[in-house]
């Protein structure tokens, strides 16, 4: 809970619906933006595994559809926690 720690002492009256919502964006397009590295992690992945073709393989559904789908939560996550900034309303 370290991560989330200065979000949470935050004046209430400093963050606004604007901020959050830029905030969400920002970690939505993020989170969006890493399935990028998640997709080509999840090929090598797939590649070293020895290129099952089977669909219902535990290495298919792992690195073709755990890893970049993870990939996005992680980014999702990651971004929320680092945009704190973007959660304040400096229109005072």
């Amino acid at each position: 809970m370290m991560i989330f720690s200065i979000h949470w002492t935050e004046k209430k009256w400093q963050r606004g619906l604007s901020g959050d919502l830029m905030r969400f964006i920002r970690a939505l397009v993020i989170g969006l933006l890493s399935i990028f590295p998640g997709t080509i992690i999840g090929y090598l992945g797939w590649l070293a595994t020895g290129s099952n073709e089977n669909n219902y393989s535990l290495s298919v559904v792992f690195f073709c559809n755990i890893i970049p789908l993870g990939s996005v939560f992680l980014g999702f996550i990651w971004a929320w926690a680092n945009g704190a900034e973007y959660g304040v309303d400096y229109r005072g």
